[in-house]
C-alpha cells in the first residue's frame, strides 16, 4: 500500500503515484528496512491500523516490527 500525501494537487498527486507504478521501481524514492520507526507531530484524530485494530492516534507513534523488518519508503532528498 502507497500513501501519497496530498498538498496542493492531491488528485493529481495520487493519480501520478497510481501510474508511476511500485515504489521499489521509482527513482525518487528509496528503500530502507528499519526494526523501529519513530512518528513525531502526527496530528490529532489519525487514524492507525494494526493487527486488524483501528485506533486514533496523536503526538509521538513509534512502530516497531518483529523478528522481520519494516520497510519504509521515503522520498529522496532534492528529488
Amino acid at each position: 500500500m502507497r500513501v501519497v500525501h496530498g498538498g496542493r494537487r492531491p488528485a493529481a498527486r495520487l493519480l501520478a503515484a497510481a501510474l508511476a507504478g511500485p515504489l521499489t521501481r521509482s527513482p525518487a524514492h528509496a528503500a530502507v528496512q528499519v526494526g523501529r520507526l519513530r512518528l513525531d507531530g502526527v496530528a490529532p484524530g489519525t487514524l492507525l491500523a494494526y493487527d486488524g485494530e483501528v485506533t486514533e492516534v496523536e503526538g509521538r507513534v513509534t512502530l516497531e516490527k518483529l523478528p522481520e523488518a519494516l520497510t519504509v519508503y521515503r522520498p529522496i532528498a532534492g528529488y
